[in-house]
């Protein structure tokens, strides 16, 4: 049973957030927040703002850096975690941590056995089947080690983050007229989310 929210921008998401973490059948208190994907970008600020509003509404954030952390503490967070926010960054970056430390497969298990599970843009992006699309967005050249794009494969479908949004109107419309005949691509601008709950899917 998955248990997604998916999201381009955590800050501009706050209503759906605070809606998806209602529906949750336990409260839930404590999220582990991994920012891997954002250490190899120049801005930042979109994981302080998270960061805050996670605060903000009294949430105990646990935090990992994937890239900076052994696997066994990696693991333990991962395994341990109630709820796990993947904030934004370099998707090829971020795949290839988690692959090269072997915690995909764990991820995919935490996600489909019900975990709850936010993923904010490279966090949504990982879910598809193949990130290969997304480099018109980000550079694959961060993850020179990562062999191949499969993505988790949580999702059937692939998530065009910060659609027609600055600054990146001329990346994602050129991702959209190159992919949307080829994959079940959905865009997702800095306000709107994707959730998933029993397999339904809404778009908010």
């Amino acid at each position: 049973m998955k248990n997604i929210l998916l999201t381009s921008y955590f800050a501009g998401t706050i209503r759906q957030f605070k809606q998806f973490m209602a529906n949750q059948s336990t409260e839930i208190t404590n999220i582990l927040f991994i920012d891997t994907a954002s250490k190899v970008e120049e801005y930042t600020g979109y994981i302080d703002e998270a960061y805050k509003a996670l605060l903000n509404l009294n949430y105990t954030i646990d935090t990992l850096d994937i890239s900076n952390s052994d696997k066994i503490k990696s693991k333990n967070q991962i395994q341990n975690a109630d709820t796990i926010f993947i904030a934004g960054g370099n998707t090829f970056y971020l795949l290839d941590k988690l692959k090269s430390q072997k915690l995909d497969k764990l991820l995919i298990d935490k996600i489909n056995t019900g975990t709850p599970y936010i993923g904010e843009s490279a966090g949504a992006i990982i879910l598809s089947p193949d990130i290969t699309y997304i480099q018109e967005l980000d550079d694959a050249s961060f993850a020179p080690n990562l062999n191949t794009y499969t993505g988790l494969g949580i999702t059937d479908f692939s998530i065009l983050p910060h659609y027609l949004d600055k600054p990146f109107e001329n990346e994602t419309s050129t991702i959209f007229n190159k992919y949307h005949d080829k994959l079940d691509l959905i865009t997702l601008n800095n306000q709107e989310t994707i959730s998933i709950s029993n397999d339904q899917l809404i778009l908010n």
